[in-house]
């Protein structure tokens, strides 16, 4: 009789995760059709890096964060960057960027961006990140400082924080389980449970019209994507532990961008300690904003940027407070 069950309940496990994989396998066509690959194919580090290009002028690399991919930056912050040369890559495993070895340590993401600038011979960027691409831009400077001559950090992610990730993505980056439930799980009950999830990103402010479809976050709940962001995230807080030991070490001018509100990444963690540990670091909180004040004050963030790219001034204090921005320091 035990054996019998046993045997009756492998049985319905394997149909499980057959019929779940058969119905992400269906769900990621879907998602590609409507979210296609849009951006030019890089060879770097033995993988095919997906770069999205608009503009010509200075150039600035904008670093997309967790779970999103490079539409994200664009929608947010391209319109208002004409005069410049925005490079937004997928990261690594991300979008349609292939995933080196290694790459859910930050030496390797950041060592995929620069691999991507050096191959389209980019000598010197304004690195923007937002959230999880605010760990990677700094890790670039760290390591590259010869291509970065000045930082854009949007609700950065720059430390440890207590409890590291989720459930979710502990379980999804485990090895053979994990690519059970990125091959079962995300497709049947991830679209359902993105839209709390934004909003949750978003909040206090409204979510952005139409983010959703306009950035292709569902592109993150194909089986490959979604254990790859669960990689990344999985060690995430102690990479950012040693990783923040090095930032007096960076020299070039810094903003950090955040919002008053974010309860994604927290600011007393973040934005705080990069002000303690970057002396020269400027930095600004958006009131009525989470973890979106590039949504919340795209033409704040956009003026910053232009100021390190194109020169001209950066914007005074006086002008910031009246645009209805905090000076923190």
């Amino acid at each position: 009789m035990v054996k019998k069950m046993s045997i009756g309940i492998f049985v319905v496990l394997g149909l499980v995760i057959v019929t779940g994989g058969a119905f992400s396998l269906y769900s990621k066509g879907k998602i590609e059709a409507n979210w296609p690959k849009n951006g030019q194919s890089v060879s770097v580090m033995g993988v095919e890096a997906n770069v999205v290009e608009q503009g010509s002028g200075p150039d600035v690399l904008m670093v997309h964060g967790a779970s999103s991919n490079q539409r994200e930056m664009i929608a947010s912050l391209g319109d208002r960057l004409e005069g410049m040369h925005l490079i937004a890559p997928d990261r690594a495993g991300m979008g349609y960027s292939g995933r080196p070895e290694g790459a859910e340590r930050l030496a390797v993401q950041a060592e995929f961006m620069a691999a991507i600038l050096d191959a389209k011979g980019v000598k010197s960027v304004v690195a923007v990140g937002h959230s999880w691409g605010s760990a990677v831009v700094l890790r670039l400077a760290l390591d590259r400082p010869d291509l970065v001559k000045s930082v854009v950090l949007i609700a950065p992610a720059s430390h440890k924080w207590p409890g590291g990730t989720s459930k979710i993505n502990r379980v999804a980056a485990t090895p053979i389980i994990g690519d059970i439930f990125s091959w079962t799980v995300p497709s049947v009950f991830g679209p359902n449970m993105m839209p709390a999830g934004i909003a949750e990103g978003f909040h206090p402010q409204r979510v952005a019209p139409n983010y959703r479809q306009l950035v292709g976050l569902d592109l993150v709940l194909r089986p490959e994507t979604f254990r790859s962001n669960a990689r990344d995230l999985k060690i995430g807080a102690e990479e950012l532990a040693e990783q923040s030991k090095r930032y007096s070490e960076l020299k070039m001018p810094i903003t950090v961008v955040a919002g008053q509100g974010d309860k994604i990444v927290y600011n007393t963690i973040h934005a705080a300690g990069l002000v303690r540990d970057i002396g020269q670091a400027r930095s600004f909180t958006v009131p009525n904003a989470g973890h979106m004040p590039h949504w919340a004050k795209p033409d704040f963030v956009a003026s910053v940027i232009r100021a390190y790219a194109v020169g001209g001034g950066y914007p005074t204090n006086e002008v910031i407070v009246a645009g209805g921005v905090s000076v923190v320091r």
